[in-house]
């Protein structure tokens, strides 16, 4: 009878323990209710609400009204106008190679680069010296008779003009046109004998050579390649709007600058249309003493004109459509002032009411009237606004 009971008794005991886990857990709840929304928790937060300052802080700087000159920037590369072709105007076999007459080697203008056996051209000449001395030999001698033939008319025919087969005259003339025909060969001989020194008329470099000594080179027959020192140039894209502000480009200064040295140049020329593709144009610049290596990677700053009374400011100046936040009376001010140029330290803009200050950076939220406080910025309107 007692292991029947005692189902009995556990199943209330059971269900009392249940309802009382449920009552302290509504019980908590409520606790916590009230205590969230108790008068002193409320005050507590008011008081820290109404301790905080609500306006933002902003940095301000004073711009300076000055000169200040448009600079553009570009990605160039330096490169080679034309390079020419070495090629003999003679045949012969090369007997001597100057040191400077290899990949990579410089050179002066008429220096000597190789030399071609000059046996064949000597010996041209000789041969073109005694065609001209045996032209005028033979015009000699037609002269003597001419003269002979004369006189025998004179004193058979006295007082009469002589005829022209009789004084020979055409003889002389023939005799004439072979000497003048031998001297001709002669200075080709003489200039083929010169041609044996190859040189060329400018300083430059080789950049490919095949001659090498005992080698046979034929006249017209490339065997290298050069290129003249001042056919080096930068060619640089700019965009149409920036060679609109550059206008006129041409002889404008500007820097090269390779990724160890700087070198000034001069706009020489700009391309005549557009590409077709990027809708940019080309300049050319011309370096100013020593020049880059062709090939090489160059950024290009070109110098523009002088704005007078503008105001040079720093990209973090720069808000949305070409406007800047200005402080007047702690209050946001929105002005709109459309770039004129851009520079490495900063943007050109007409000068205008800077108020209290220009604002750098992003206000989040700003809107015109918003009142705002001033961090403390001493000296950096100086530093960013001076030309």
């Amino acid at each position: 009878m007692s292991d029947l009971g005692e189902p009995a008794s556990g199943k209330p005991k059971r269900r009392w323990v249940g309802t009382t886990q449920v009552v302290v857990v509504i019980a908590l709840v409520l606790l916590a209710l009230l205590y969230a929304r108790a008068p002193g928790n409320s005050d507590t937060a008011l008081q820290i609400g109404a301790g905080e300052d609500s306006k933002p802080l902003v940095n301000v700087f004073h711009p300076v009204v000055g000169a200040n000159m448009l600079t553009v920037a570009a990605t160039g590369s330096v490169d080679v106008r034309n390079r020419i072709a070495l090629t003999p105007q003679v045949t012969g076999r090369v007997i001597s190679i100057s040191p400077s007459l290899r990949v990579g080697g410089t050179f002066a203008a008429g220096e000597q680069l190789l030399v071609i056996d000059t046996r064949d051209f000597q010996l041209a000449v000789e041969a073109a010296e005694a065609d001209v001395a045996t032209a005028e030999s033979d015009l000699k001698l037609e002269q003597a008779k001419s003269d002979a033939a004369r006189a025998n008319y004179d004193l058979l025919h006295p007082g009469e003009e002589v005829p022209a087969l009789v004084a020979r005259v055409p003889q002389i003339a023939q005799a004439e046109a072979r000497l003048a025909a031998a001297r001709a060969r002669q200075r080709v001989a003489a200039l083929d004998l010169e041609r044996t020194a190859f040189s060329l008329p400018f300083d430059g470099t080789v950049t490919r050579t095949s001659a090498e000594v005992g080698q046979l080179l034929s006249r017209g027959q490339s065997f290298g390649e050069v290129f003249a020192d001042d056919a080096i140039e930068v060619v640089a894209p700019i965009s149409a709007d920036n060679l609109k502000r550059l206008s006129p480009a041409v002889g404008q200064r500007a820097r090269v600058s390779d990724p160890y040295r700087t070198f000034d140049a001069v706009v020489e020329k700009v391309s005549a249309e557009l590409d077709s593709r990027t809708r940019f144009a080309t300049l050319y610049l011309k370096v100013i003493g020593e020049t880059p290596v062709p090939g090489t990677f160059v950024d290009v700053e070109i110098e523009g004109p002088v704005f007078t009374d503008t105001f040079l400011l720093p990209d973090a100046a720069e808000q949305a459509s070409d406007r800047v936040w200005v402080v007047a009376n702690g209050e946001l001010r929105a002005v709109t002032t459309p770039a004129l140029g851009r520079t490495a330290d900063g943007w050109i803009t007409r000068a205008f009411d800077s108020g209290d200050g220009v604002i750098l950076g992003a206000v989040p939220g700003a809107t015109e009237g918003q009142a705002v406080q001033i961090a403390d910025a001493t000296g950096l309107g100086a530093r960013a606004g001076a030309p």
